[in-house]
């Protein structure tokens, strides 16, 4: 089997099986993705943008890449709702796809009800914020989007295109900075905000489902994990569990373990999380992220991982901490090795 690295003896052949473009909540075209990724001594990178597939216009700019010296996977990572056996529980998990067919009816079918649900998220986000004190309507959202596809990332881009709301927000993170003082939950949240810096304030403040304020919604449609990961296998891929510290409030290490010991998942992410770095969650990360290769060993099963890169500087802090993203060298070899993907779906020969 051919080896994947990048032609560059001074460069390690890193690699980042999970990133994102303006397909969903991405600064980065494709394009600008890519040759970012090519320009950093990235080997591969596989487009796995939240409930979107590239078209065919964008299928056909791919191909003209075919040769490059960086090689991309066509991917897409899924919104999808726990287990059945952990109803009457809901809960958002994602499950990244590799190696997908773009073409697949039921994948795309998938996209096109995923994308109606997002819009209307963020209407119901936009009229929580309102009520928050917050100036934002969803024609702001739509124009940080540039499209249907509306993430929390453009969320936050509308609010930042008022001056006032930078109040509001300091106004919120006082109150919580006041009930940490007497919380000692809230204060550990709020601990880790402040460390990850104001990039973390919306999240832990109004836009993540435990957040300090009502903000936040989920999506009124969602396969559930067992027919997010059947979208994925019926159009070839194989299907990743990514960023397990999103669920693992609701969904605990033996519920999980019960899911990869009946083959429900390809595999787990085990790396991800780099925001944590340099926060007094780095330990935890660490330890769960151990967790998971074990148990990824335990039932053979891929232990991948990326990026999770949405901005230039996501990707550039990615490369930087090569401690980490050294774990990627040779992800995609595993993957091509379990026989389960056609190559077609990338540039790889």
């Amino acid at each position: 089997m051919q080896t994947v690295c990048y032609n560059d003896e001074n460069m390690l052949p890193l690699e980042s099986l999970h990133t994102h473009t303006t397909l969903s909540d991405g600064k980065l075209t494709h394009r600008e993705m890519f040759e970012l990724a090519q320009s950093l001594g990235i080997a591969v990178i596989a487009f796995t943008d939240h409930d979107a597939v590239p078209s065919p216009e964008t299928m056909s700019e791919l191909e003209t890449w075919r040769h490059q010296k960086t090689k991309w996977i066509v991917g897409i990572e899924m919104t999808a709702d726990l287990p059945s056996e952990l109803k009457p529980d809901s809960g958002t998990m994602h499950i990244i796809g590799l190696f997908v067919d773009p073409q697949n009816e039921a994948l795309r079918n998938h996209c096109t009800l995923a994308q109606g649900a997002r819009v209307r998220r963020m209407q119901k986000i936009v009229g929580n914020l309102q009520n928050l004190g917050f100036r934002i309507n969803d024609e702001d959202c739509f124009e940080m989007s540039g499209g249907e596809s509306v993430g929390r990332p453009h969320i936050i881009r509308a609010l930042a295109k008022y001056p006032e709301n930078n109040l509001v927000m300091e106004k919120i993170r006082k109150e919580m900075a006041d009930e940490a003082s007497r919380d000692p939950i809230i204060q550990e949240r709020y601990t880790q905000m402040m460390q990850k810096g104001e990039i973390q304030y919306p999240y832990t403040l109004f836009l993540t489902p435990n957040s300090f304020r009502k903000g936040y919604e989920d999506h009124d449609y969602m396969p559930d994990l067992d027919e997010a990961v059947a979208l994925i296998r019926g159009a070839g891929g194989v299907a990743v569990l990514a960023h397990y510290f999103t669920i693992r409030a609701k969904m605990p290490y033996e519920a999980l373990e019960r899911v990869l010991s009946e083959k429900r998942l390809d595999g787990v992410e085990v790396v991800y999380g780099l925001r944590d770095y340099g926060t007094d969650g780095e330990r935890e990360m660490n330890e769960e992220r151990g967790v998971l290769r074990e148990m990824a060993k335990k039932y053979n099963l891929l232990a991948v991982g990326g990026s999770d890169a949405h901005t230039t500087e996501d990707l550039e802090r990615y490369v930087a901490n090569e401690s980490f993203s050294k774990e990627s060298i040779g992800f995609t070899e595993k993957v091509l090795a379990t026989g389960k993907v056609n190559k077609v779906f990338s540039s790889l020969e």
